[in-house]
């Protein structure tokens, strides 16, 4: 597919690299020459100088015969012109960021008559990530599909976790809890496990199960934390607003740091219960005067890297907080890691991903792309599939008959409303909602999973 994107930030190079790695014709329109210039010498895209709210800079990119014009600059009012003015000039289908919460709040009123065909928003959707999170603290990173009714966490095993040292064939025998362990972190390689496969001490596995048999998973490994109920944050941005009004609303208490004296003004008018405090949050001692050693939760949300890790690590020697870190950098990811930090967060990631889902939905017949998630660090994909059509050596038949490619699982099956962890004799129902798992593909269709 022939795609533009407008903007050549965090968000819009990222985006690039992944869309022209999936095989899409890609060109980038920014008046940023040095930023283009860097996206030119490492990816195999086209770039144009220019603004891309002109009509005769989109002619130039030739988004009248474009699939998909994708508007990524830091203005939310120049993303949806660009957007209005692409759609006019014939492209079919266009996404713009928006990110300011007044237009966030009120965009769904106008998206039709604006004619976007998806609107996104890194901070809300990080907000939203980081709530999930908080409510069930167990997990470091928590996805949810067909609409909560299925889900897949990440957690790092302990050394003197239950389960260690013992197979997965045994574990499903004698827990007899409906889950699925669908991949494993090991030493940086990432396997998706048979029922041979040992676990062992730090491995960071993904499961797959209900809301309720997760909940049993973890009781049965004695790893249940204390219920989330006072929530630390450091730094006032857009994340902070998103995530404070939602855990307002579920009745935690809040308490935010600022060093920009404004915002703490502005957030204190927003947010008149919770405890606004102007002052620096690498700052420890003030961490610790304001009760750190208190809170069930910390949240660490700088636009600066370096601060959030050192202020998270920081917690993690003196807190038995659960600890969430913001980073944009990926080259951070691994560090991050090696450090004990599980819980970290890229809001360019979770962009990217929400983005590839719906351009990977775009071309396929047999199935809806409903989700999609990068998953152990970007290593591997969760992909929801609504099956549509009757597909020849898949539907009706045993999985164990069914020939699939290596490295990918059936993670989840939700067949009216009711979640299946899949066996051997598990088949697939026209109607049916299906979880795959995979590394070393770029899916579209339930259909590229058959060998």
């Amino acid at each position: 597919m022939k795609i533009v994107i407008i903007g050549s930030g965090k968000v819009g190079s990222r985006l690039s690299h992944s869309l022209s790695e999936e095989g899409h014709d890609i060109t980038i329109i920014d008046c940023n020459d040095e930023a283009l210039k860097k996206i030119q010498d490492t990816q195999d895209v086209m770039c144009i100088v220019g603004n891309g709210a002109d009509v005769d800079t989109q002619l130039e990119a030739s988004v009248d015969k474009t699939g998909l014009l994708i508007a990524t600059t830091p203005h939310d009012e120049l993303n949806i012109l660009c957007c209005l003015i692409a759609k006019r000039l014939g492209a079919k289908k266009t996404i713009s960021r928006v990110r300011t919460p007044i237009y966030h709040k009120q965009i769904d009123l106008i998206k039709d008559d604006l004619h976007l065909s998806m609107v996104i928003n890194p901070e809300y959707t990080t907000a939203n990530e980081i709530l999930r999170v908080l409510v069930f603290p167990p997990a470091a990173k928590l996805e949810i599909f067909a609409k909560g009714r299925f889900e897949l966490v990440e957690y790092k095993l302990l050394e003197n976790s239950n389960i260690v040292g013992k197979s997965l064939a045994n574990i499903y025998k004698h827990n007899k809890i409906k889950c699925l362990i669908c991949t494993v972190e090991r030493d940086n390689k990432i396997y998706i496990p048979s029922g041979d496969f040992i676990l062992q001490a730090n491995d960071k596995i993904n499961i797959s199960a209900s809301h309720r048999e997760l909940e049993k998973f973890f009781k049965s490994l004695g790893s249940t934390k204390t219920k989330v109920k006072n929530v630390m944050i450091v730094g006032g941005g857009r994340i902070c607003y998103y995530l404070t009004n939602q855990l307002l609303a579920m009745g935690m208490r809040v308490k935010i740091f600022e060093i920009n004296l404004e915002k703490c003004k502005e957030l204190a008018k927003k947010f008149p219960k919770a405890t606004i405090i102007h002052g620096d949050g690498t700052d420890q001692e003030l961490l610790m005067e304001e009760g750190l050693n208190e809170v069930d939760a910390f949240v660490s949300l700088t636009g600066i890297d370096e601060e959030n890790i050192i202020m998270s690590l920081y917690v993690q020697n003196n807190s038995k907080a659960k600890i969430i870190t913001k980073i944009n950098r990926d080259s951070y990811h691994e560090i991050t890691s090696q450090l004990g930090l599980d819980c970290v967060l890229s809001p360019k990631d979770l962009t990217v991903s929400s983005i590839l889902s719906y351009v990977r939905s775009l071309d396929n017949t047999n199935s809806n792309i409903e989700a999609l998630y990068h998953i152990v660090g970007n290593k591997a994909e969760a992909i929801e599939f609504r099956i549509r059509n009757d597909i020849p050596h898949l539907i009706g038949i045993p999985l164990r008959n069914v020939t699939l490619k290596k490295n990918i699982l059936i993670g989840g099956i939700i067949r009216k409303r009711e979640p299946i962890i899949p066996d051997g004799n598990t088949s697939i129902q026209i109607g049916d909602t299906v979880i795959v798992i995979c590394k070393d593909y770029h899916f579209s269709d339930i259909t590229d999973i058959l060998d």
